[in-house]
């Protein structure tokens, strides 16, 4: 695993079987192996007036209302917060399993979907999101 910039604040642990590609302003990451893994990332800068647990609640309105799992927990650094909900999907008669994850502080979050064809990677799954790290310009 090696530490990779996401952007000048926003970094996470990936293995060096990872691409990356800009598609309609949004990272993508594909594993070259094993296959069947791809990670979008997208980075939003919510009002910094507006707390973190108010944009988790807005999240919260407009995400998939039955994952498979939910995972909720605080962050780690006190003020971020982090919520993923693990599910099956059928993308283009392609049937596969997402973690769509938000990590979330003050003025800046990020949108993850980690995408596996594999149910048993979601500990894969949970294992890059909670490497997510913000670190201050």
């Amino acid at each position: 695993m090696a530490r990779r910039d996401l952007t000048s604040e926003w970094s996470i642990d990936l293995d060096g079987s990872f691409r990356g590609r800009v598609v309609d302003e949004d990272l993508q990451l594909v594993s070259l192996g094993p296959p069947g893994r791809t990670i979008w990332i997208a980075v939003w800068s919510p009002p910094p007036a507006r707390s973190p647990a108010d944009v988790l609640n807005d999240v919260l309105r407009d995400i998939y209302p039955s994952p498979h799992l939910r995972f909720q927990e605080e962050g780690t650094e006190p003020d971020e917060l982090r919520y993923a909900s693990w599910y099956p999907e059928t993308d283009e008669g392609h049937g596969q399993w997402g973690l769509y994850a938000y990590t979330i502080r003050s003025g800046s979050y990020v949108q993850a979907a980690l995408l596996t064809d594999e149910p048993a990677d979601l500990a894969w799954a949970l294992t890059t999101w909670r490497s997510l790290r913000f670190r201050p310009r």
